[in-house]
C-alpha cells in the first residue's frame, strides 16, 4: 500500500474506495515510467509469464499502464541470436533506449540482460530490479551484498527447484538413482547444471554423465548414449543449439527429438518445459517471478529505494505432468498426482511442423 493511500485512510474511507474504483489519470508527460528489458524475444513462454506477473503486481497497486503508467518493452533477442556481436550489439541498442525513454525503473530479465546492460549502467539516474537471473549477481558485479545491496539496484534470482524436481519424479518412478543431465551452453543454462551436480548427492542420487552443448549432433549422441547408463534424464534448458550448418534448431524441435528417441522418464525445471514434453518438475513459476518483482517496482514508485530491498528467491514451485509422456512411457501417475498438480494432455512440440520424429 502507498503512502499516499495510507495518508487518505487517515482522512475518509469513502476516497480510499474512489481510488480503488477510479484510479488516478495522469498525462503522459507526467506518468511515471517503466521499461520491461527483456533479454529474449517476444513470443518467448517464460517472458510472457514474467511480464504477465509484472503487470497484474503493478495493477494490484494501482498503476495501470496507459493511465497514470508509462510501461514500455524492449526485447534483446538472444536466446535465437546467440553470437557474442549480436549481444552486444542488442545491449548497446537497449542501453540507448533506456537513454532515450528516461525510466524511473527498468525491470531486466534474465542474465543477458544483466551482463550487456546493468553492469554498464549500474551508476545510471533510474532504479533497476532484475528478475530470472541464474547466475549470482555478484559474478556481474551489479551488487556487492544480497542482504543490502544500497544504491540503485534489487532484484529477484531464478533458482531451479532440483530436490524437489527430483522428489516429485520419484514420486511417479520411485528407484530413480542415476541421473543423466544435458543443457545447453547459454548463460542460462551452466549455472545450472554446476548447482545440480553439487545438489545431486545430498538427494540420494548419482550424475553418471553432463553435457552442455550448443550442438544438435552432439546433443543426440548423448540423449542415445545414456538410455542404458540412467534411470533418468534431466533437461535444463535446449534454446541455443544449432545444426551442422550453423542453423539455429528450434527449442521445440530439439525437445520433440528427445522425447521421441528416449524412453528415460525425464524432468525439467520450467512448465513451459513440461508442456512441451518432459514428463514432470516442481517448476519455477516466472508469473511468480514477475509478480515479485511488479510489486518492487511499485514501491521504488512510491519513493522507497531499491537498495533498501534484500535480492530475494522466490521459491513458490508449481508441479506439472505431462499426462501424454506418462502414457507413452507407460507410466501410472498416482491419482493425488493428477488433483494436486497442473496437467497437460499432449506433448505441444511434438505437434509443430518443424518437429520431425526421426
Amino acid at each position: 500500500m502507498h503512502r499516499l493511500t495510507r495518508t487518505l485512510i487517515l482522512f475518509t474511507p469513502l476516497i480510499l474506495g474512489l481510488l480503488a474504483l477510479t484510479p488516478p489519470s495522469a498525462g503522459s508527460e507526467t506518468r511515471p515510467k517503466v521499461m520491461l528489458l527483456h533479454s529474449y524475444h517476444a513470443s518467448n513462454v517464460w517472458d510472457i509469464s514474467v511480464a504477465q506477473g509484472v503487470k497484474d503486481a503493478l495493477a494490484d497497486e494501482f498503476y495501470f499502464p496507459d493511465k497514470n503508467l508509462t510501461l514500455k518493452s524492449f526485447y534483446m533477442d538472444t536466446k535465437r541470436r546467440t553470437s557474442r556481436e549480436w549481444k552486444e550489439d542488442a545491449g548497446n541498442m537497449a542501453r540507448e533506449a533506456i537513454h532515450r525513454f528516461q525510466p524511473a525503473v527498468v525491470i531486466a530479465l534474465d542474465d543477458n540482460c544483466q551482463e550487456y546492460v546493468v553492469r554498464r549502467m549500474n551508476k545510471a539516474n533510474c532504479a533497476f530490479v532484475f528478475a530470472g537471473v541464474n547466475r549470482d549477481p555478484e559474478a556481474y558485479g551489479i551488487i556487492s551484498d544480497r542482504d543490502n545491496p544500497g544504491s540503485n539496484i534489487t532484484g529477484a534470482l531464478e533458482r531451479e527447484r532440483f530436490p524437489e524436481s527430483l522428489a516429485f519424479l520419484r514420486r511417479i518412478v520411485p528407484k530413480v538413482r542415476r541421473l543423466a543431465l544435458i543443457s545447453d551452453a547459454s548463460p542460462t543454462g551452466a549455472p545450472v547444471v554446476q548447482r545440480i551436480n553439487a545438489q545431486a548427492p545430498a538427494c540420494g542420487a548419482e550424475v553418471v554423465a553432463t553435457l552442455q552443448t550448443d550442438s544438435f549432433t552432439a546433443w543426440k549422441a548423448f540423449v542415445t548414449q545414456v538410455q542404458s547408463q540412467a534411470d533418468a534424464l534431466a533437461v535444463v534448458v535446449y534454446h541455443t543449439l544449432k545444426d551442422d550448418s550453423g542453423n539455429y534448431v528450434p527449442a521445440e524441435e530439439v525437445l520433440a527429438w528427445t522425447t521421441a528417441h528416449s524412453t528415460l522418464p525425464d524432468m525439467g525445471f520450467w512448465p513451459w518445459a513440461v508442456s512441451q514434453g518432459l514428463l514432470c518438475s516442481d517448476a519455477i513459476s516466472g508469473y511468480d517471478q514477475g509478480y515479485y518483482v511488479g510489486t518492487l517496482t511499485s514501491y521504488i514508485l512510491g519513493g522507497q529505494s531499491p537498495g533498501d530491498f534484500p535480492v530475494a528467491a522466490p521459491r513458490t514451485g508449481q508441479p506439472c505432468i505431462n499426462k501424454a509422456r506418462a502414457d507413452e512411457l507407460g507410466l501410472t501417475v498416482p491419482i493425488h498426482l493428477t488433483k494436486t498438480s497442473q496437467l497437460f494432455p499432449k506433448m505441444t512440440a511434438r505437434a509443430l511442423p518443424s518437429s520431425p520424429p526421426d
